[in-house]
């Protein structure tokens, strides 16, 4: 059933599966081929027919969902404190991009491109469809006075195809935030709705 509480709940499990996979790319260097696919269709995709569609399925949100759950109990401890801060931080970007229009035009311009180079290639995990969405990023939130700081180790950090993977899933994780807003979603319902989220969150990974 279409709510506006299912519909936080999975753009905010949106932001929670960025915030976790950008902690992996940071730590680890890698994530599995489909996660990045996923993002990137997701980011690409322009006009979803729906909040599920955005993910082409909530099983390709499962992470995020799981994530989201935990965060959202009463202590939160099982979740680490990076990937808090990354959703956190993804949350306060898309408020102050928002407010940006220039930016917001230079972000509709850039990703208008890569769906015309995702089309070229027939691919959402090529190399080259990675770097223009990562791009996309740079173009339009980069600019803003606010950024995101990723911690992890050095080397996958200073990796440029990793860097861009980094880039990549925090735009998913930006598309999702905007989600969130439009659904209603406000900072004081992480105070307010924690349980309606968290059992919410329950729901849709028990059809998943």
């Amino acid at each position: 059933m279409d709510s506006a509480i299912n519909r936080q709940t999975l753009a905010l499990a949106g932001v929670f599966q960025a915030a976790k996979l950008v902690d992996r790319l940071a730590k680890s260097g890698m994530i599995d081929i489909q996660q990045i696919e996923s993002a990137v269709e997701s980011v690409l995709n322009l006009n979803p027919t729906s909040y599920e569609d955005v993910f082409k399925g909530k099983e390709n949100v499962s992470i995020g969902l799981n994530t989201l759950k935990e965060a959202m109990a009463k202590n939160g401890r099982s979740v680490n404190r990076e990937v808090l801060q990354y959703a956190m931080g993804i949350l306060a970007v898309q408020n102050k991009l928002q407010k940006r229009p220039d930016l917001m035009e230079s972000l509709s311009n850039a990703l208008d491109r890569t769906v015309d180079q995702q089309k070229y290639f027939n691919s959402f995990s090529h190399e080259a469809v990675i770097a223009s969405t990562a791009q996309c990023y740079e173009n339009s939130i980069s600019k803003l006075n606010f950024r995101i700081r990723v911690t992890g180790n050095p080397t996958h950090l200073q990796n440029p195809k990793i860097a861009e993977k980094v880039r990549t899933i925090l735009l998913f994780g930006v598309r999702c935030a905007m989600l969130w807003r439009q659904a209603g979603g406000h900072r004081w319902h992480f105070l307010t709705s924690r349980k309606a989220i968290k059992d919410c969150a329950d729901g849709l990974l028990s059809v998943v």
